[in-house]
């Protein structure tokens, strides 16, 4: 089934319809001067939705970076394998445990849903619809929207999407008010579906335009507006004049090199702590197999008690020499080793500490 034509006569919502009632399967291309995007139907209801920098990949890798705080190093090469595959992508995801089936199936719905409501205020361009036999690289797999569903909350948000972009225009900048309550939930801890605020509140810190916003973020235009929308409403956030916003994206700048600086100061004294240890661990190694087996406690304990077992004896022989020698010249034995030293028989040395030895040798 090949249908095409321009928006100016046949509005997309009837384009939804006629589709949804052939219960058609293939890709409905959509273009507007130099905006392109596509939907995704199978079986008549909505698989699938891209809109430029509107698209599934871009916001679902926005959201496992931002809310479900994985890297960049982790996901780039995941993305860059499945980029012309969504089925593919969301079983990598799958496998590698960064994401589940349900998280997958909550947000991928919001994301489809935000990207064909937005669509459906187009009122110039062309479309054109290809049937095709299978939609699996260009779906995710896991979301099944009605047209019908999308119709309905696309005209509820027509009005809406007007008012506010009268006022929230892309190029403004918006930062936290000096007396907001700042939130103090956990980006991994938000829920985007039910607060969505509460994840662009803390995107808000007078630095970037709605347009750099929206364009990083993993929320589509539409949350994006309709939560600075509540946030303005709540008093929670101020637009920021343009001089105001170089200068606090300069003080953020400063701000980023100062930490980059300490963080390679800090680099550069662990690597010495780090050399400083290994230093340590070597010469206690090199110790421990050269120095202690020569130092080793039974060794020394054997090399003492003989070392004092040969001065024992040797200073023995000595004293008992000394003594004999006393008797002779004198006629009796001397009375106590100061006898001999002050005989010239015996030195300090020969005296110090052997005084046990010097009595049983007099003794005899």
């Amino acid at each position: 089934m090949v249908l095409n034509g321009t928006l100016k006569e046949f509005i997309l919502a009837d384009v939804f319809n006629l589709l949804t009632q052939q219960r058609t399967t293939g890709r409905l291309d959509l273009a507007s001067g130099k905006r392109e995007a596509v939907i995704v139907f199978k079986d008549g209801a909505i698989v699938g939705a891209d809109d430029g920098e509107e698209s599934l990949t871009n916001k679902l890798f926005n959201f496992l970076v931002d809310i479900k705080r994985k890297t960049t190093e982790q996901l780039t090469p995941i993305f860059n394998a499945n980029t012309k595959d969504l089925s593919a992508l969301a079983a990598a995801l799958f496998e590698n445990n960064l994401l589940t089936a349900a998280e997958l199936k909550g947000f991928a719905g919001s994301c489809i849903e935000d990207i064909c409501c937005s669509l459906l205020t187009w009122n110039e361009g062309t479309y054109r619809f290809n049937s095709v036999g299978s939609v699996s690289a260009i779906a995710c797999g896991v979301v099944t929207i009605s047209a019908e569903n999308i119709i309905m909350e696309g005209m509820r948000r027509v009005d809406e999407w007007a008012r506010m972009r009268d006022y929230i225009t892309e190029d403004m900048v918006f930062a936290q008010a000096p007396n907001s309550a700042g939130s103090e939930i956990h980006p991994s801890e938000i829920d985007i579906a039910a607060a969505p605020e509460e994840y662009i509140f803390g995107l808000l810190d007078g630095s970037g335009s709605v347009k750099d916003i929206k364009k990083s973020c993993c929320l589509c235009e539409y949350k994006v507006y309709e939560s600075i929308n509540f946030l303005l409403q709540s008093q929670r956030i101020t637009a920021v004049q343009q001089h105001y916003s170089e200068s606090i994206k300069a003080a953020l700048a400063r701000k980023e090199a100062e930490v980059a600086s300490v963080l390679r100061a800090t680099h550069v004294g662990s690597l010495i702590a780090a050399g400083i240890a290994a230093a340590f661990v070597a010469f206690f190694i090199f110790c421990r197999i050269s120095l202690l087996p020569k130092l080793d406690p039974s060794a020394y304990n054997r090399d003492a008690i003989e070392h004092r077992r040969l001065s024992e004896v040797t200073e023995s022989d000595a004293v008992q020499s000394a003594s004999l020698l006393y008797r002779a010249i004198n006629g009796r034995a001397a009375e106590n080793p100061e006898t001999l030293k002050k005989a010239g028989f015996l030195t300090d040395r020969d005296l110090y500490g052997r005084a046990d030895i010097l009595g049983r040798v007099l003794e005899r």
